[in-house]
This record gives C-alpha cells, structure tokens and sequence, in this order.
C-alpha cells in the first residue's frame, strides 16, 4: 500500500523525536550515574588517605597493626583490603589472610585499578560495591554492601526528566503543526498541477498558493506552456516525417551509433532483399554483413574522415541502387536506399514501341497470307495438307488475337485507368480460381506443382479483371519457361497498415542476370523466337506491370540462390 507524504512525513518526525528523547534520557542516566560515583568516590576517598597514611611504613607487621587500629574507626559495613604489587592480601579487617580465596586476586577493581590507578564498580544488582586505589607498591580496596539504602541512592532520580518531557511534548507538535501547514502548501500545489494537466485549465482560474511556493507554481505554468508547445511542434514534425516514410519512393532505415535499428520502412526491406540475393530477410542489420555493401561498412567504421555523408551505387542482377548514409551529430546514421534502375536506363520511346507492336504483328500476318496464298494457288492439294494449313493459319490468327486483346489491355491501362471499376477482390479466391479452373489441364500436363502461401482473408480494393492478369500471366511464364516437373510457390510473405507484398517464385533456371531488369518490357525477348517458339504475345510481362502499378504497387525481379525466377511485387490494400 503506498503511504501518503502526509503519512512518511509523521513517521519521520515521530521516530526523529522518538530518538531524540532516547539519547537525551541516556544522557541524563549516564550524567546522574558519573555525578552519584563522583560523590560516592569523594566520601571514600576520606578512608583511602588515612589507609594511605599507614601503608608506607618500613615494619609491615607494624603497617598491620596500624590498619587494624584503623579499621575500629571506620563504619562497620566498610571492608578495607590491602594488596601487595603481586596481588598477595596484606590485610583484611574481616576475613583473615589464610581464608582469603585466591581468585579473588583476579578481581577486575584491582586489575583496573593497578591500570587506570583508580577503579570503581557501581553496579546495582552486584552484592558489594568495589572502590580500589593504587599506591605503589599497593592495592587499596575498599568494599561495601549495596544495600536498599545504597540501592536508592544509585537509582537515577527521573523527577528531573518530567520538565524536559513536557518540553519535548509542545516543541514536537508545535513542529508537527509547522509540517502539517508544509503538507497542506504541497497538497495544494498538488491540486494545482492535477487540474492543470487534467482540465487543461487557464492559469488564471486555477487557486494559487500564496506562500514559499507560489514561486514553484508559476515557473510550473511557464515550464508547461512550454512543453506543450514544444508538443505540439514535436507531433507536427512526427507527423510529416512518418507521411514520408510510408508515402517516399526510397528505402530508409535509422540506426544508433552501436549500429542498433530504430525504425525501417518496408520499401527498405523490399530492395535489402534484392541487394543480399540471397533468403529473405527482415532484419535491416543484415547489411552489415554483406560484401554487397562494404563501402558503407568502410565508411561507417573509418568516421574521421571529415565526411558526414556518402552516396554510392550499387548493381546487382540488372538492377540500379542508389545509396546514401548521412551521419548525424551524436554518430546515428541514416541509410536511404532508391531504385534508379528506370533513370540508369533510357526509357523506350512511342515509336519503338509502334515498331515492335507492328513487328509482332507482321509475323502471324505474313504467315496466315503464306498459308492463304498457298491454298488458294493449290487447288489439288491432298486433303491431310490443306487442312495443316488452314490449322496452321488458324493458330496464327488465335495468336494475332491474342497480340491485339493485350495491346488493347496494355493501352486501357496505361491511358484510360478510369475505366477499370473497383471493387474489393479477394486474392486467396482469385488465385484457386486461377489454378484449378483455368490452368489445372496445363499444370497437370506439364506435371508441375503450384503451393499457395495466402490467408484466406487477403483481399484488396482493386479490379478484378488485372489482378487476374497478374497472377495468370506470372503462372503462364513460369509455366513455360521453368520447365517440367516445376514447382511454383506464390505467397503473402510481408503486410503493413497500406501494402501487402508478394512472391511468385519457380524453380526453375532463372534468366541471365543482364535480361532481368528488361524483362518488363513490350516484345523484349532474352534470345530470338523465344516467345515465338513458346507461343504468347511478348506483352505478359509487360501487362503484369501495369496491372502492379494500377494498383499502386511495384515489381522486381531477381534470380534465387537456390534457382529460379522470383517476382516481388506490392498490392495496395485500399
């Protein structure tokens, strides 16, 4: 249970006093026990210097004669002993020298006295009380019994105390009175502070103290205005800086002098997962320990540079990467990662794309008229091979209609997005739907395996017609160029509060690395009649793209360690 300051200050001051009064009534018992010796010690002292008077004789058996003498003068209670320098007993006037008991030789008044040269024992439950002198070459002891007379006198008289008592008393709760006022200052300042930060109260409303406080609690106002402003700012900067981090087009990631993260943003990961080339990873540290980035390791650990930032480049697998580090002033760091593939590469122009689209159309054009002409100037050709021919043609056409639709699509998408309507499409349904309608003859022809790594409950708000474009024509592709007996694994691998992030991945052989980043593009081929040989347009690729960045996302692809081509590529969630 917590105990109030009200509480801790009145058992402090109680125990302060509760000692205070235990020290000054020790005091007084030793200052009565030292004056009671004192006046005890002064009226034997008489005794001692009349024994003192007769020990120093040149006969000892005169010296005893003279102590017996003087022991009929003395009360009759008083014992008067007389040692030697050996502890032998000279002379006792009540117990003869042959009964006296050896041990009494170790009695500590004697042993004290031929120490200290005067001891005095004042014990009140001791039956005798001890008062021993030395006079070289001898002991005095003198010995009385403390009897209810000597008892009484040796008790300390407490009559004494009941006026420090009573001052005692009225000083401490005049001083708790005094503490109690400060408890109720501080109680109000309390009050104060708890309605301020409460009620968000004005200043001026709230009851002031009017004491050695008051100045506490205006430098509280001032103090709390000032931290709520520098609040507010704080929030205002916080703010903008997160709308940056989810909304920049770049990686970055802030680290603290002992290279410990403080906070990434996904698309950093995204592109740290490109760079390393390797399993996928979610700890920004890993770039530490990367070959791929040993200049920003070099720059990081040789800080005497009299640089603060640097910005290199770095490709791997056909893409483009720009990195900087900027060190700031207490040694953190900042590392921002950006894709300048698109800027590293000249951007294909309308009329290259025209030729390519005329190109591709030329070929099943030019085919269905060879097979045409030929059926027409042949008139007596066999059965078996007009029919050839006109499947040949037919097939060419399928694939010029093919060429066409997706040109169409491609320009739908690139001119008229707002043609598309949205709803929201679950990708879990989508993908099943896919694969075991539309492509479960070709899989199972092509005895390959696709694994689904998607929750149920994935779903975006988008158009449906694209986002089956993406996953169609990934799965044609992959089907296609990853050979027999593949296996293609298509998962939900990352999400945050905007995005989630997938992979489509086979394991094939992959594609040489100097192809990888143009892939993307209208008709591109990695080696000649590919595509032709494979069947498609040369637009699957291309049409993915758009459909990703419809969407508001990105692809990227990149060759796996193990093998195999793997597509990385976002989905707005909204």
């Amino acid at each position: 249970m917590k105990i109030k300051y009200r509480q801790r200050l009145s058992i402090y001051m109680s125990s302060l006093y509760v000692l205070l009064a235990i020290g000054v009534f020790h005091l007084f018992i030793c200052r009565e026990k030292t004056r009671k010796a004192e006046a005890i010690q002064s009226g034997l002292n008489v005794y001692i210097e009349l024994v003192k008077k007769q020990i120093h004789r040149t006969d000892r058996k005169e010296t005893i004669r003279e102590l017996s003498a003087l022991s009929r003068l003395v009360p009759q209670e008083l014992t008067i002993s007389l040692f030697d320098e050996d502890l032998n007993l000279i002379f006792d006037n009540k117990i003869p020298a042959d009964d006296w008991d050896e041990s009494s030789k170790q009695s500590p008044e004697i042993k004290q006295a031929r120490k200290h040269h005067i001891s005095l024992s004042l014990q009140e439950d001791n039956e005798y009380l001890h008062y021993a002198v030395a006079d070289k070459p001898y002991v005095i002891l003198l010995s009385c019994p403390t009897d209810e007379k000597m008892k009484a006198f040796l008790h300390p008289d407490l009559r004494y105390l009941i006026a420090p008592g009573i001052i005692f008393i009225i000083f401490y709760f005049l001083i708790f009175y005094i503490s109690q006022k400060y408890v109720s200052s501080l109680k109000s300042l309390k009050e104060f502070i708890r309605t301020f930060h409460h009620d968000r109260a004005s200043p001026f409303r709230i009851p002031y103290v009017y004491d050695e406080l008051g100045e506490i609690q205006s430098l509280i106002i001032l103090l709390y205005n000032e931290m709520e402003a520098n609040k507010k700012n704080i929030e205002m900067e916080r703010e903008k800086l997160l709308k940056h981090f989810y909304h920049a087009e770049e990686g970055i990631s802030f680290f603290t002098s002992k290279r410990k993260n403080i906070y990434t943003n996904t698309y950093f990961i995204q592109y740290l997962n490109i760079l390393l080339n390797k399993q996928k990873t979610f700890n920004a540290n890993s770039l530490f320990d990367s070959p791929v980035f040993s200049e920003v390791v070099d720059f990081l650990n040789n800080p005497d540079t009299g640089r603060n930032s640097l910005n290199v480049k770095i490709n791997t697998q056909g893409h483009h990467f720009g990195v900087k580090v900027i060190i700031f002033e207490d040694n953190s760091f900042e590392i921002i990662l950006k894709d300048i593939s698109e800027s590293e590469k000249s951007n294909s122009t309308r009329a290259e794309i025209t030729n390519n689209i005329a190109h591709e159309l030329r070929t099943p054009v030019t085919s269905v008229r060879g097979y045409l002409e030929t059926l027409i100037n042949n008139k007596n050709l066999p059965p078996g091979k007009a029919d050839d021919f006109i499947k040949k043609a037919y097939d060419q056409i399928n694939r010029l209609t093919e060429i066409i639709q997706d040109v169409v699509l491609l320009s739908k998408t690139n001119d008229n997005p707002q043609h598309f309507q949205l709803e929201e499409v679950n990708i879990f349904r989508l993908v099943n739907e896919l694969i075991h309608r539309d492509s479960d003859e070709i899989i199972q022809k092509a005895n390959s395996k696709i694994t689904i790594d998607i929750a149920e409950n994935v779903s975006v708000q988008g158009n449906r017609t694209l986002l089956y474009s993406i996953f169609r024509n990934l799965g044609n592709n992959a089907l296609k160029y990853a050979g027999e007996n593949a296996i293609i694994t298509v998962s939900n691998y990352l999400e945050d509060d905007e995005y989630y992030y997938f992979s489509f991945s086979d394991n094939g052989t992959g594609i040489p690395e100097e192809h990888i980043t143009r892939i993307f593009e209208r008709f591109y081929r990695i080696a000649e009649g590919r595509t032709r040989n494979k069947g498609g347009s040369g637009l699957g690729l291309s049409i993915v793209k758009d459909a990703v960045e419809f969407h508001h996302g990105e692809i990227l692809a990149r060759n796996k360690p193990e093998g195999g081509l793997e597509f990385l590529f976002t989905l707005r969630k909204y």
